[in-house]
């Protein structure tokens, strides 16, 4: 059930991809112009971040105000994707800007990371504890971080995926229930197990590729690369939950 619900979302990405384009890619452009141009003059090592901290200089607002921008602009994308796929609303240059449906995302998905908040502090508590005595025992940093992924993130992705089910919904309309998409999952962990562990797995392999492609970050090549893996990731990220959604709770057969 996991890979088939994780090859649905794949194929609702690159089997309708000039669907996808149409309603994420001006805007995906946008939001990385936006970076770019405020992170110009920024370092990009942690040594020099932490100098310019030191400093004084950290241009805060600058890197509000980049935040902010980016972050209305993925949430403008995501309901306007899920709009597209479960209600075949079709955009024009862009979707079209529903504030109403963008701030009812924004707060439910703030209400879901406030309701994950405690889970996490509790497991980073644990496993930042047996990942630091690993270290300190003399083991490499990989260890400790696979013990981290594993204790912390995935955990933390499962219950997230759960609760994040019903988000597609406050897309569409107001009122959903913010629990619904975890009942309406339940006894389906282990299939959302497998589809984090998928979703995982893909980011990791786009990540190597970069790195093993690519000498410059920085380069033009890099760059463009940057923005093509993560679209992908992004719109396959909003592609599972469409999908979740519309199995788990509009009862459609994954096809």
């Amino acid at each position: 059930m996991s890979l088939r619900i994780f090859l649905h979302s794949l194929r609702q990405v690159f089997g309708n991809l000039s669907g996808a384009l149409q309603v994420s890619g001006v805007l995906m452009l946008v939001q990385f112009a936006v970076l770019l141009t405020f992170g110009s003059g920024m370092p990009t090592d942690e040594a020099g971040m932490r100098q310019m901290m030191m400093d004084g200089q950290m241009p805060w607002g600058r890197i509000l105000l980049s935040a902010l921008v980016t972050t209305v602009i993925w949430l403008w994308i995501v309901v306007g994707w899920h709009r597209y796929i479960l209600l075949n609303e079709l955009p024009r240059l862009v979707p079209a800007f529903r504030l109403d449906r963008i701030l009812g995302y924004f707060g439910k998905s703030l209400l879901i990371g406030l309701i994950l908040l405690p889970l996490a502090l509790i497991l980073g508590f644990l496993g930042g504890g047996i990942a630091s005595a690993l270290v300190h025992g003399g083991g490499s940093v990989i260890p400790a971080l696979i013990v981290m992924g594993v204790i912390v993130y995935i955990p933390l992705a499962v219950v997230g995926m759960r609760l994040g089910t019903m988000l597609p919904g406050a897309a569409l309309e107001p009122g959903v229930p913010v629990f619904s998409g975890w009942e309406a999952t339940r006894g389906a962990t282990v299939t959302i197990l497998g589809v984090v562990v998928l979703s995982v797995a893909l980011a990791l392999v786009l990540e190597v590729v970069g790195i093993q492609v690519f000498d410059d970050p920085l380069s033009v090549p890099a760059l463009v690369y940057e923005l093509i893996k993560q679209w992908i990731v992004a719109m396959v990220g909003a592609s599972i939950l469409t999908t979740l959604y519309g199995h788990f709770i509009e009862k459609r057969p994954l096809v």
